[in-house]
């Protein structure tokens, strides 16, 4: 499954940490900008008379030990380019993420906060999971798929294959991601913007790198 990670230029080390060690770095889920972010109500039915409060404490004391990555199954959004890569200035990275894999968890939309149905017969991790894997449908524009673990890097096992720089990133630095995607084979783009949406446009190789790998300062004295 292809998502992506979007950073701003202001983020550039954290992009390139990405691109070079094929990995994600995995926060504290209180970080999030979602104030709502974690909380949860649950309900049971009017005959069950069994104490949950245990139970509810546990889901709590599972939640605690999660880490989140957050990423989007899509690059094609105004808002994601406006709030997550600084106004078009930064840049989107694909990723190929294992579908099937045990932290990776696709992100259902509804109400303002996350819902648990007792008496559940879920184990309390898996239901801390689904409490972080819910969020309010005011944030479905972001087709979130995210990474949930108690780790703080999830490493991935396939080279990026395409980085996505925002129209508006500084001309030294989409020339220096220029050289770097270009000297690991990853297809660099760059965003256009239409009626029908963002394209990622492909950008040629820079001509500040000669064929035999050496810099071409001239090149790169007329690219500034």
């Amino acid at each position: 499954m292809k998502a992506y990670k979007f950073r701003a230029a202001n983020q550039i080390a954290f992009a390139l940490d990405i691109i070079m060690n094929k990995r994600l770095y995995c926060a504290s889920w209180k970080t999030l900008n979602d104030p709502m972010e974690g909380l949860f109500v649950y309900s049971h039915s009017s005959s069950d008379e069994e104490d949950h409060s245990k139970q509810v404490e546990r889901i709590i004391e599972e939640k605690q030990k999660l880490k989140v990555c957050s990423l989007s199954k899509t690059y094609n959004s105004h808002l994601l380019w406006s709030h997550y890569a600084g106004g078009f200035n930064g840049v989107a990275i694909e990723i190929e993420i294992p579908d099937k894999h045990p932290s990776v968890k696709h992100v259902d939309y509804g109400g303002v906060f996350a819902h648990v149905s007792m008496p559940n017969g879920r184990n309390p991790s898996a239901l801390a999971n689904q409490v972080l894997s819910s969020k309010y449908n005011e944030w479905k524009y972001e087709e979130e798929v995210r990474i949930l673990q108690p780790d703080e890097w999830f490493n991935f096992d396939t080279p990026i294959q395409r980085v996505i720089a925002g129209h508006r990133m500084p001309p030294a630095l989409f020339e220096a991601l220029n050289i770097i995607c270009n000297s690991m084979g990853i297809t660099f783009c760059r965003t256009g913007i239409g009626d029908e949406g963002i394209d990622a446009d492909f950008v040629e190789p820079s001509k500040v790198i000669t064929p035999n790998k050496q810099f071409n300062w001239d090149a790169l004295k007329r690219a500034r």
